[in-house]
């Protein structure tokens, strides 16, 4: 026999979070001759990617085993795994 959590818990057992904004790094595979990493978009969107991939107006240029490099006018952000 099953028991329901009464709504009254469960509301107050939920938050509700919103996700980071930005580009976010989601995980990071393949080999150092062709590395892709997984993010998430803005928009909440998910993808593959590979250095020189071009997001809006950023680029991947680096692939590390826990984070990656975008570039935006000449200059480097790096973004690491949660």
């Amino acid at each position: 026999m099953a028991n329901s959590t009464p709504p009254k818990v469960a509301a107050s057992a939920t938050t509700q979070a919103p996700l980071p904004r930005g580009i976010a790094l989601l995980g990071v595979r393949g080999s150092n001759r062709d590395p892709r990493a997984l993010v998430r978009l803005p928009d909440g969107r998910v993808m593959t990617v590979g250095v020189g991939t071009q997001i809006g107006r950023q680029k991947i240029v680096a692939i590390d085993e826990d984070r990656v490099a975008l570039s935006k006018g000449g200059s480097a952000e790096w973004i690491k795994l949660p």
